[in-house]
């Protein structure tokens, strides 16, 4: 068992990446429920494989990464929402899942240290995040999540009756436009401080184990939010004990809490 006093000099070493990670959480909760509600699954797991795209650029070319992250994704909320003009989003989701998760690096290719950078923005290297990128990014995913919590009625009428919203003059088009900024704002932030894994744990399995037990969504997101953060901190420990990476381990915590979740509502329902 390791000593009270060398958790509290890990998390201060890792301080940066744990406030990065806890504001993660609480967006990502928030962001994930309606992502479940609308069935934008499939969106939330293609943008940050776009994000490793416009990292990947960045990183061949020598520029500052969050610029041409943002322009790449972007690119692709544009034409994503053209795409549904269309009903071309069958085919465009899928690829840009693969494509951004084979051109990010195709575009490093034959580059070593490029490439390590690259594998790192994919499965996480938590001591590398500053205290000056936790610092841009905690306050605007906090943001992003405090306005997605705020807009719940919208997005769950939306989500819900899409013909009575576009009867009650909510123009659908322009709030998915918008709810799709949302998440690609998670993404972009959420994958440039932490990596991928830890966006997508945040994205679904919290709010995968509590949407079985709420009544209302303020509630569900309320709960969300606890279980992310609960996951958080049991992913650390588990890193800490088991010296696993932190994003695996959070995970592995949320996986564990979803399907603790499930089972144990399908017993209280019978």
């Amino acid at each position: 068992m390791t000593p009270f006093s060398d958790y509290v000099q890990i998390a201060q070493l890792l301080a940066p990446s744990l406030a990065a990670a806890a504001a993660t959480a609480v967006a990502g909760s928030a962001v994930g429920t309606f992502v479940l509600l609308r069935r934008e699954a499939l969106a939330a797991l293609a943008l940050p494989h776009v994000v490793a795209v416009g990292a990947a650029v960045s990183l061949r070319m020598a520029w500052p990464p969050l610029p041409a992250a943002l322009a790449s994704v972007a690119l692709a909320v544009v034409t994503l929402a053209f795409s549904r003009r269309s009903a071309a989003q069958q085919w465009l989701l899928p690829a840009l899942y693969v494509g951004g998760l084979s051109l990010s690096f195709l575009v490093v290719a034959n580059s070593g240290a490029h490439l390590a950078e690259l594998q790192n923005l994919f499965t996480g290297v938590e001591v590398a995040v500053t205290p000056t990128e936790a610092a841009g990014a905690a306050p605007a995913l906090l943001a992003a999540g405090v306005v997605c919590a705020a807009l719940w009625r919208r997005w769950l009428a939306l989500a819900q009756v899409p013909p009575a919203a576009e009867l009650a003059g909510l123009h659908p088009r322009r709030w998915d436009v918008a709810f799709l900024c949302l998440l690609a704002l998670v993404c972009v932030l959420g994958t440039s401080a932490l990596g991928t894994v830890m966006v997508v744990a945040m994205l679904f399995l919290p709010a995968g184990a509590a949407l079985p037990w709420a009544r209302r969504l303020p509630g569900a997101m309320l709960a969300a939010a606890a279980v992310a953060l609960a996951t958080l901190a049991v992913g650390f420990v588990l890193s800490v004990e088991m010296q696993w990476p932190l994003s695996q381990s959070v995970g592995g915590a949320g996986f564990a809490a979803l399907l603790a979740s499930h089972a144990a509502s399908h017993i209280v329902r019978r």
